[in-house]
């Protein structure tokens, strides 16, 4: 798909970008966009409508081959982004989130993803994280959910066990455990819970947000659930008696030289 060449009667290639995906513009509507060839045959995935979807302009043919032209968008994948360093626990439940409503429709739909992962999501400069690859991956036997939750461990860049990052552990956990079959329902329970502790999360920051340590997402994420137990007042005298201690002998020191 050399430039130049135009795909569908209508789409001039531009650019190249990664394996069969190339960059183009409609010739009719100037608008930027992108093409695949050949694509997976178009299935029911091709017709989701979702903010958090890829949006499929045309499925068509080319030369008999398949192709599929989506709208392009400005952004890195959040693969791209953990080069900076793993996401704050507000934004992998807010990731989780908008990730998980798409499935939603897509499920009840009656299609599945089939590749979550940090790669296949791509985030927006308003802050809008957009499934990459519906409807050009073959079908994966693992659950989109369960990569789901796999995704979001990664996010987090540590080992998520139940109770280790509070609502949010526990949630990528069973996320993690979820059956290979597609049950909207389900997807929907999880895309309402994970909203819901996004929204706690970010007002918890709001308040506290000098308890916001920069450093790994492990640190951050134990600021963010566990608040420090306040010391027994028997453990906290003797704290400052060492206090007092060390003072006295620091003091006699210096004055002795």
């Amino acid at each position: 798909m050399e430039i130049g060449r135009v795909v569908g009667g209508r789409y001039r290639i531009e650019a190249g970008g990664v394996g069969e995906v190339r960059f183009a513009r409609d010739t009719g509507s100037g608008q930027p966009v992108v093409v695949k060839v050949p694509a997976e045959a178009p299935g029911p995935a091709v017709r989701l409508r979702h903010p958090g979807i890829v949006t499929v302009l045309e499925a068509g043919e080319h030369e008999g081959k398949p192709f599929l032209a989506m709208e392009r968008l400005d952004g890195y994948t959040l693969e791209d982004h953990l080069l900076d360093g793993w996401y704050r626990a507000a934004e992998v439940a807010d990731f989780g989130a908008q990730v998980a409503e798409a499935l939603a429709v897509a499920h009840r739909a009656g299609t599945a993803h089939g590749g979550i992962e940090p790669a296949r999501l791509l985030l927006t400069p308003t802050g809008v994280v957009k499934i990459l690859g519906f409807g050009t991956l073959p079908p994966a036997p693992s659950s989109d959910l369960s990569a789901l939750g796999t995704t979001m461990r990664a996010l987090l860049g540590h080992p998520v066990l139940p109770g280790s990052l509070g609502e949010l552990g526990v949630i990528v956990a069973e996320l993690l455990d979820s059956p290979a079959e597609q049950d909207p329902h389900l997807t929907g329970q999880f895309a309402a819970r994970l909203r819901r502790l996004a929204q706690d999360l970010e007002e918890l920051e709001d308040r506290e947000p000098a308890r916001q340590p920069r450093g790994p997402v492990g640190a951050q994420s134990f600021w963010v659930y566990q608040r420090p137990e306040r010391l027994p007042a028997g453990r906290v005298l003797v704290a400052v008696i060492c206090a007092a201690l060390v003072a006295v002998t620091a003091f006699a020191i210096a004055v002795t030289a």
